[in-house]
């Protein structure tokens, strides 16, 4: 178990220092940004598709964020 949090912690923070990574998704939320804004009154689907896929992009984020703090936890817990 403490191995699997170190390598997933490990994974996290070398996804979250990637730009290549990070420039992706930017362009992600940025894309599903802009077609939110630029969806008429009608485009309901359009609207809901973006804010799934933004709700998607901040729960990767999200997931990558909960590793990190897992390890930290471990180390504090380790540290007693």
């Amino acid at each position: 178990m403490t191995t699997e949090i170190r390598i997933n912690a490990d994974e996290a923070k070398r996804l979250k220092n990637d730009t290549a990574f990070i420039n992706f998704m930017q362009q992600v939320r940025d894309d599903q940004m802009r077609l939110f804004a630029d969806s008429s009154a009608s485009d309901v689907d359009v609207r809901e598709d973006a804010h799934a896929i933004l709700r998607a992009v901040n729960q990767i984020e999200i997931k990558l964020d909960a590793s990190i703090q897992a390890e930290i936890i471990l180390d504090r817990k380790q540290r007693k």
